[in-house]
């Protein structure tokens, strides 16, 4: 009897089988529908004109084909000066951005976070979400006449105290600094809406038990805040190199002039007056193939070093 039943065990195990899940169902295909739009649009916009870079190694004009050049037009980039000016302004305006304008929202949100008037909250909130939904065209426009040497508000407070009216946006070395400036604020208060969900989600036992322990605001923000953001800040910032020059091209077309094209003048602007203004269509796909390599580059690098040197051993793909 006994033997029967240690027989039947397995024999009773083995004849169980598990239902495949479906696919397609109630709960999951909104969520598809949600997503569709997404994919759509990366597929319309970014796999559908992969073919065009090929234009890069063509001689394309404005009648159309004329034949293959090979590398021809990025040995002619590489041997112009004007050209890796712009490329170091980019990269002069993305170190700021990493230095002042990535850290913004983070400290925009902890700061945000500490706030207990929930009613005061929500109005310095929506306050700073507001500018992101402002064009760059109205923002610019703004900030320029703020900033006008014979009009701005600005220059009116330098001429009460006594001193000469600055034309701000005819100082070369002064434009980086006002890009960064004007990109935290229309952006810090939009980018810390994400943060703001990762606090939200921080138990708060943690902070009880720090209270308990001793410890002040500042040393619950470096002992549970910050570590409670860390995967999101890495997550942010690994994926912020897959378009590391995004963001760039419509408030500096928009606030370049000739005065200061020498550290105004970026890859994208080039890019736009060579390849559209001028009609060079191989020397701009040229340029913008070179830009997306060097995007692509730093991705995957810094993937890998995530991978390298996480506690887990894992990147973010």
């Amino acid at each position: 009897m006994a033997h029967s039943d240690a027989v039947a065990l397995p024999l009773d195990t083995t004849t169980k089988t598990k239902k495949k899940g479906k696919i397609f169902t109630k709960r999951s295909v909104p969520l598809y529908l949600m997503i569709l739009p997404a994919m759509v649009f990366t597929v319309m916009f970014q796999y559908i004109p992969l073919p065009g870079r090929l234009i890069a190694f063509m001689d394309f004009r404005t009648a159309g084909f004329q034949g293959w050049v090979g590398l021809e037009h990025f040995r002619f980039l590489f041997n112009l000066d004007y050209f890796w000016n712009a490329f170091i302004n980019t990269w002069r305006i993305v170190l700021l951005g990493y230095l002042f304008f990535f850290p913004a929202p983070i400290l925009f949100a902890l700061l945000l976070n500490e706030i207990r008037v929930k009613s005061f909250k929500k109005v310095v909130q929506t306050l700073t979400v507001l500018p992101n939904f402002i064009n760059w065209v109205v923002v610019s426009t703004i900030f320029i006449s703020i900033l006008s040497p014979r009009f701005g508000y600005v220059n009116d407070l330098i001429r009460a105290f006594g001193g000469e009216p600055i034309f701000f946006f005819s100082i070369p070395r002064l434009f980086p600094w006002l890009l960064t400036y004007l990109r935290i604020w229309k952006g810090v208060g939009y980018s810390a809406i994400i943060y703001l969900a990762a606090l939200s989600a921080v138990d708060a036992e943690l902070y009880e038990s720090a209270v308990i322990d001793g410890a002040g605001r500042i040393r619950q923000t470096f002992a549970v805040t910050l570590p409670a953001l860390a995967p999101t800040i890495l997550v942010l910032f690994v994926l912020s190199f897959a378009d590391v020059f995004s963001g760039l091209f419509e408030p500096v077309l928009m606030l370049k002039n000739p005065m200061i094209n020498s550290t105004a003048e970026i890859l994208d602007t080039y890019i736009y007056d060579v390849g559209l203004v001028r009609r060079r269509y191989g020397l701009g796909a040229a340029a913008g193939l070179f830009k997306a390599t060097i995007s692509m580059t730093l991705l995957l690098t810094v993937n890998w070093v995530t991978k390298r040197f996480s506690p887990e051993g894992r990147g973010i793909f």
